[in-house]
């Protein structure tokens, strides 16, 4: 469809060009065009995208001539023109295209030669364009082939980033030709919004549905899910979970796994200055966990003296005798043995934080296990939201680096694992060391080769370990704060791309992928998954299990 002409007004070059839009079409940000021009004697096509559209009367001097126009008095024309950012040249001339060259509207081909998605083996819907065209991301980049991990910033409550994080991890499951070679991982760290993602939302509109039609995605809940919540108080083997049937079970590890695995470090993550001689005894008391685990008969986790440990509370007792003994000037070996040659003042720092962990971590330890298993389905939801924020970051350390130390282990980049965690930023700030961003940064840098793939989600990518945003290869943005968006995080807007993002509105994000030189504007539909309770359809509501109901 011809929109217009080259303008032989403005200058032309192989990086940008205007339009004169004619007759009554109507050309807005974000439109894609292609030229077609004769270089020499050669045919050549430069697709490119519009970055700015103006309008004004030619003719008019004055301020108020607008007015004497309107009335007929002074004969003018209104020019309709558009800036356009050129993202490919076909064949390579970088030559720019001749004034008065016809402008075409890019459908069907030529819009996917103008996005380069001819050249995409393997692409996943992440969107669609103003004008209903599908946006794809080239899948390679983020599996690892050619690049990884998905990093989605914007403002909390108006950005949809977990949506989006959503809808592009169902795109990937459905799409994605691996299709038996993945696992995803999702933590719900904020409200209980997705504890029904395996039911049909019976909010979902008609016009949302014909968005995923329009992506080739069938608009439908979670497939094969088993979501983990943590354990009640009284009870460790009873979800402690708004949603109770047999999708639901609890999660927790055995005191013995605890001590194999290091747990204990990330019972110590808040990132506190002068950690520095506490990381001491840290790492000296997780050997001598570790130790203890390898001496100790199978299953079970005893002390030098062969009496159990059954949980935290009867560590914290250890630690606290080893201290008396020290003080009561009596054989400082069992100290030594726990602390090493770490000053008192400093080991009883130490047993203050253990402590306050313990009041919120030691539900989660005990003599049985019964930790996550990702492995046995497609889609794992682990619920993190009604505990403390020790908790959480346990929670989520824990678990990343079993998964982490399990690819390690195998050497191969199959089974695919998608991860998504929101609040990044709590997890792997920029200042600050702590156990869980040495993982997370172990993901950024070297989970590529490993299968490993982090979708993260945060509010203000300023604020992340830099390491972790320059890694992730697709980024996307929701509507931002007029402060942050001038962060230097966000270089790839170009143009008035970081305007419009303090003006995107719910639903609609802002998609840069190396494929593409430009940023693109995408909407996304709502949920076809339930994200509350309340939104489950009628037909597949849950029913409660009694308080009283017994697991054995």
């Amino acid at each position: 469809m011809e929109i217009g002409i080259v303008l032989g007004t403005k200058p032309i070059s192989p990086l940008e060009f205007w339009i004169g839009v004619e007759g009554n079409n109507i050309v807005q940000l974000d439109d894609v065009v292609y030229v077609e021009s004769i270089v020499g004697k050669e045919k050549v096509k430069y697709y490119g995208i519009v970055v700015e559209v103006n309008k004004f009367i030619e003719g008019a001097e004055l301020v108020y001539d607008a007015q004497l126009v309107n009335k007929g008095i002074i004969p003018v024309s209104i020019a309709y023109i558009a800036r356009v950012n050129i993202t490919r040249i076909d064949p390579e001339v970088f030559v720019p295209p001749a004034p008065g060259d016809k402008v075409f509207r890019a459908r069907g081909e030529e819009f996917e030669k103008a996005l380069y998605y001819d050249q995409m083996k393997e692409r996943i819907p992440a969107g669609v364009d103003r004008n209903g065209n599908v946006v794809y991301v080239n899948y390679h980049f983020i599996n690892g082939i050619e690049g990884a991990h998905v990093s989605i910033s914007g403002m909390s409550g108006i950005a949809t980033k977990t949506s989006y994080a959503l809808f592009l991890l169902y795109s990937i499951l459905e799409k994605a030709r691996d299709d038996k070679k993945k696992h995803a991982i999702i933590f719900n760290v904020k409200g209980k919004d997705l504890l029904w993602i395996d039911k049909k939302s019976k909010t979902l509109e008609e016009s949302d549905e014909n968005l995923y039609r329009i992506m080739g995605l069938s608009p439908e809940p979670f497939k094969d899910v088993q979501f983990y919540a943590p354990p009640k108080e009284d009870d460790r083997k009873f979800p402690d979970s708004e949603r109770l049937d047999d999708k639901v079970k609890s999660f927790y590890w055995s005191m013995r796994e605890f001590a194999e695995e290091g747990l204990i470090k990330f019972m110590f993550t808040e990132g506190e200055e002068g950690m520095s001689n506490i990381n001491y005894v840290i790492d000296k008391v997780a050997n001598k966990l570790y130790s203890l685990a390898e001496g100790s008969p199978e299953g079970r986790l005893v002390d030098d003296f062969g009496r159990d440990i059954e949980d935290l509370k009867r560590l914290e007792k250890l630690f606290k005798e080893a201290i008396r003994e020290k003080e009561q000037n009596r054989s400082s070996e069992l100290y030594k043995s726990w602390f090493g040659e770490a000053q008192t003042q400093t080991v009883y720092a130490f047993l203050r934080r253990f402590s306050r962990a313990c009041l919120y971590v030691n539900r989660f330890i005990g003599e049985d296990s019964s930790p996550p298993d990702w492995s046995n389905n497609r889609v794992s939801v682990i619920d993190i939201s009604g505990i403390h924020s020790i908790a959480k970051m346990f929670v989520v350390g824990s678990i990343l680096k079993k998964i982490f130390k399990y690819k390690e282990n195998i050497g191969k980049a199959e089974p695919k694992i998608f991860v998504v965690l929101d609040e990044l930023n709590k997890y792997a700030p920029k200042d600050g060391w702590s156990p869980i961003k040495d993982v997370i940064l172990d993901i950024a840098e070297r989970g590529r080769s490993l299968g490993v793939i982090l979708i993260g989600a945060q509010q203000t990518a300023s604020e992340i370990e830099k390491r972790v945003i320059a890694n992730s290869a697709i980024k996307v943005l929701g509507r931002m704060d007029s402060s942050e968006v001038l962060s230097k995080e966000y270089d790839y807007l170009t143009g008035n791309f970081r305007q419009r993002a303090i003006m995107l509105k719910k639903g609609t994000m802002i998609l840069f992928q190396p494929d593409i030189p430009n940023p693109m504007i995408i909407r996304f539909p709502k949920p076809a998954w339930a994200t509350r309770k309340s939104e489950v359809m009628e037909e597949e509501h849950v029913p409660k299990i009694p308080e009283s109901f017994d697991y054995f």
